[in-house]
């Protein structure tokens, strides 16, 4: 039995179970949408694409210049070894038949048969063997690829691309857990051991096994990234190499721009489900090439679930710890046309509680998209997702003592309050074209168009815990309302050529991101209380106000605090003490928020001898940033006094761009040791904008620019089902801003050094400061290596394990007085990671009678210990205001402390048990061992979250 929430006992219950069957009725749409459209996504009955006829003219000619040319005509994949179809003959084949019929005219005589692996891929074999003789030695496929580079090899070794997705790079189907085509370090998909950088995919198979349905279980998923939870329980940064993780793409597209970015804030939090995406991809290091500016941390491609060209119904539905219900329905077909028009629509609905009391996320998904080969070399595609998502998040995480001491709270304990609300509407329209070139060349574009508004008012705790009488956090809140919405574009040519004898590539691609977040609102404090206007929660109710001004005392009944104050050892979140209080007042409008990235790009990958490349290439960079805001009169004094409340006033506007051409151009030297050990070492340059620290003369200062430097090997064994790599690195970044004067604090201003006076400390707009200049000793450092192992290490044991060690640290003057020299970047990374997710299949290692449909996993993700820094008060010196009851700290008593996160574990675990072909059962457990931990410290005031503690889920998989 899943546990209802106790703070609302039946009500909980009925409210769940009402909210599961909005979600059933959702899936039953989908099934619905699926019977409903089944005429037109059959052809010839239900009958595959396959079935229906061509036209083919092949004439009698070598087998395997036969089944090249078969494969184009007939739109298929064909595996199949050298040695098996060397010195044979084909007798041709011509006439309208069907794809079967066509092939087995073409095999007549040649003693060869086949098999359909899946509804567009055929495996041949000899007729004579006893139980079919397996396809050995060196694979050949021939098919819609044109050639077995690109994604080819990994087909045929049944890692990509089997499931009758027109996406080379798809893993749905092959139960792997790596693949043998990534698109995140080439913008062409090549296999792992091709790209010389550190590149790591979660698969279908991953997904599902790991039940990992949004981003943060999927990047919590990949090697050598780690998670520090943000503000709110819906907020997280990720980090990679010590940096943060700011480039997100989908199908290899330009990169989003979200939340800040350089600075400005875009108004984008995307609230990412993975029930429309097919895998992951992460590339680590610098990836500037191909995606411009942004930090040296990495690059996170999320790739769509394409239509199949085969019918395929399937419903999942999941019950969980603290009722997390979740239901997703995913149909795909052909639609028309004989299959050259083809549909997936999935639907996903879920209502999910936290293991923390009060906070709740409910979200409804909509996912269509169609493809259409309008002529054999041309694919359209068009589609649309549309997210709306009610969360009650928490805000802020759990304080400490004033001493810097933990609380020791229930895991369960939140600080949430039933008023809290961040709603999201979401929808993302997307199109794109594949044009195949000849056999070697492509032509790809992708268009995206997402739109966004969310609305936020959170109620939070804000302070220390006084240890004398666990007194001192205060009631806090913030308002906000966001809009923004995005345009990204991208056209890249991709192909090969022959020079000097061997094969040479080449990419060329052009994007752009526009982001406009103009229109956006900015409001007064929620919660405000003074002398004049102390805050009181409801009518009647007690009015709050603390002031130490003489001249301006509290009036007579008010009680201290300035707002309520927060009991954290007997909080009660429904007092009326702490009521919704009324939407704040409009303080500023921003107009303009718009802010532009383009970028245009060539990368070849030159083969001078067999076994020996370079890959380099170029890149230009421009990024455009214009804002004007306006401010409104919340008051009719000072500014105001000749106005009336909610007239404008103020405001300013600006506009600044930057370019960039990336030299030294990257680097990378490959040699292929054998067949499947390759060795590499690069260099790739880093470029990160500084546009919003200007000068004296209210211009961008120089961007921060650095090196990325890698050394790896990769082993590819098993035919590819199997990938091995590791990697060293040092990454090098400098030219930090800095202040080129001091604040005035008399009269607020910031004096430059040039005596040049700017008011507001310096502060040009919201995004926008002065003065700053390049300092070339600022400077951060981070080496260290990766470990991974993905893929099939024997029949039916699958296994994902990575170590990382990381090490970083900055230098120079400005660290040695701010921060202090040589420590890193950010404490709260630490120096090892390792994750480890394992999996056996009977069947597919032999086993026959109840174990069949057996499948056992597990694993484990660990880290070494970080820390966050602060200033604390010895006990001793702890002095409690009389009035207010929060703590001080008497002189002498401070002190800094370092709060620890101690190196933990994380052990899960997962039956699943397929009754037959369409019905399967799992349950996955995690945090097997209960482990209690700090997922992320902060300061004594907030931003304290513990990790998940045990949890279980049961998943019900039906598929057709």
């Amino acid at each position: 039995m899943v546990p209802c929430r106790r703070s609302m006992g039946d009500i909980a219950i009925v409210t769940d179970l009402a909210r599961f069957a909005r979600g059933a009725s959702l899936a039953a749409l989908s099934a619905a949408l699926t019977l409903a459209a089944a005429p037109a996504f059959a052809q010839d009955g239900n009958a595959p694409a396959t079935q229906a006829e061509r036209s083919y003219s092949i004439a009698a000619q070598p087998l395997d210049q036969a089944l090249a040319q078969f494969a184009r005509a007939a739109d298929v994949q064909l595996a199949y070894s050298a040695e098996l179809v060397s010195g044979r003959p084909s007798p041709g084949v011509s006439g309208s038949f069907t794809v079967q019929e066509a092939l087995a005219r073409l095999l007549g005589g040649t003693g060869l048969s086949f098999r359909m692996t899946d509804g567009r891929t055929f495996t041949l074999m000899s007729v004579g063997g006893a139980d079919g003789e397996q396809v050995t030695g060196v694979v050949s496929v021939e098919g819609v690829q044109g050639s077995p580079y690109f994604g080819g090899a990994g087909q045929a070794a049944g890692v990509n691309g089997v499931n009758g997705s027109r996406d080379i790079t798809a893993t749905e189907g092959t139960g792997s857990f790596t693949s043998g085509a990534l698109t995140i370090g080439s913008k062409v998909p090549q296999a792992l051991k091709d790209v010389p950088q550190s590149i790591s995919v979660l698969t279908s198979e991953r997904l599902e096994q790991q039940n990992v349905t949004d981003f943060t279980s999927a990047l919590k998923q990949l090697p050598g990234v780690s998670l520090v939870q943000g503000t709110t329980s819906l907020e997280n940064t990720f980090y990679s190499r010590g940096f943060a993780i700011t480039s997100i793409q989908v199908d290899g597209g330009a990169p989003l721009t979200t939340g800040f970015a350089d600075g400005v804030q875009s108004g984008f939090y995307p609230q990412i489900d993975m029930s429309i995406y097919d895998h992951v991809e992460l590339l680590r290091g610098a990836s500037g090439l191909f995606n411009g500016y942004g930090d040296p941390s990495g690059s996170v491609n999320l790739v769509r679930k394409k239509p199949l060209d085969h019918s395929q119904f399937s419903v999942e539905a999941q019950a969980g710890s603290w009722s997390n219900y979740r239901i997703v329905a995913d149909a795909t077909s052909p639609l028309a046309l004989d299959g050259r028009l083809r549909g997936r629509l999935v639907m996903t609905y879920q209502d999910q509680h936290h293991f923390y009391d009060l906070a709740n996320d409910n979200k409804t998904l909509i996912y269509g998209i169609a493809e259409f080969d309008a002529t054999p070399t041309t694919t359209l595609r068009a589609g649309i997702d549309y997210t709306r998502q009610d969360s009650l998040p928490w805000n802020g995480g759990l304080p400490r003592y004033r001493t810097g001491a933990d609380l020791k709270l229930p895991r369960s304990t939140s600080l949430a309050f039933p008023w809290n609300r961040w709603d999201f509407d979401t929808t993302e329209i997307f199109g794109g074209l594949d044009q195949k070139l000849g056999d070697e060349w492509n032509l790809k574009v992708n268009l995206t168009h997402t739109r966004q508004s969310s609305t936020q008012k959170l109620g939070f705790s804000s302070g220390a815990v006084n240890p004398n009488n666990d007194l001192g956090p205060v009631l806090r809140g913030t308002y906000n309302d966001y809009a923004t919405k995005q345009f990204s574009a991208e056209a890249v040519l991709t192909g090969a050529f022959e020079l000097f004898g061997q094969r040479q590539e080449i990419t060329v691609g052009a994007n752009r991101v526009d982001a406009d977040a103009g229109g956006q609102v900015a409001y007064t404090t929620l919660i405000t209380s003074s002398a004049s206007a102390p805050y009181q929660p409801y009518p009647g109710g007690p009015r709050y106000c603390y002031t130490t001004s003489l001249s301006k005392p509290c009036p007579a009944g008010t009680i201290a605090p300035r707002t309520p104050p927060i009991n954290l050892f007997d909080f009660d979140p429904y007092d009326p003490i702490y009521n919704e209080p009324s939407n704040p007042l409009a303080s500023s409008l921003t107009s303009i928020n718009e802010r532009a990235q383009s970028g245009a790009y060539m990368n070849l990958r030159l083969t001078a001898f067999n076994r020996f490349h370079l890959t380099t290439g170029l890149r230009w960079s421009r990024y455009e940033y214009k804002y004007a805001y306006n401010n409104f009169c919340i008051n009719t004094t000072g500014t105001c006094a000749s106005l009336e409340v909610g007239d404008p006033y103020g405001g300013a506007n600006a506009a600044y761009s930057d370019d960039d051409f990336s030299w030294p151009p990257p680097v990378n030297l490959s040699f292929d040791i054998t067949k499947q050990l390759t060795a590499y070492v690069g260099y790739t340059d880093i470029y990160q904008s500084q546009s919003t620290y200007l000068t004296t003369n209210l211009q961008p200062i120089g961007p921060v620019t650095g090196s990325n430097i890698e050394a790896g090997a990769k082993w590819s064994a098993r035919g590819g089902r199997l990938n091995l790599s590791i990697a060293a690195y040092r990454i090098k970044q400098s030219g930090f801003g800095t202040l080129d004067g001091a604040y005035d604090l008399d009269t607020g201003d910031f004096v430059a050094s040039n005596g040049d006076r700017f008011p507001n400390y310096g502060s040009i707009d919201a995004n926008h400061s002065c003065c700053f200049t390049s300092d070339p000793e600022h400077t951060l450092r981070s080496k260290g290596i990766d470990f991974e192992v993905s893929g099939e290490i024997l029949p039916g044991w699958q296994v994902s394990g990575s170590y990382t060690f990381n090490e970083t640290k900055q230098e120079g003057t400005w660290f040695e007085v701010i921060d202090g020299q040589n420590k890193p970047i950010v404490s709260l990374q630490p120096k090892q990671l390792y994750k480890v997710w394992m999996s056996y299949d009977f069947e597919a290692g032999g086993a026959s009678g109840l174990l069949r449909g057996l499948t056992l996993s597990g694993g484990v993700n660990g880290q070494s210990s970080g820390y966050q820094e602060g200033e604390g008060c010895l006990s001793e010196f702890i002095v409690t205001n009389d009035v207010t009851g929060e703590a001080g700290c008497a002189t002498g008593g401070s002190y800094d402390y370092n709060f620890t996160v101690p190196a933990y574990a994380v052990v899960s675990g997962r039956i699943d048990y397929r009754f037959s072909d369409n019905w399967a059962l799992a349950v996955n457990l995690e945090n097997v061992l209960d482990k209690t931990y700090y997922q992320t410290v902060g300061s004594v005031d907030s931003g304290n979250w513990y990790g998940s503690p045990r949890n279980v889920t049961a998943t019900l998989r039906a598929k057709w």
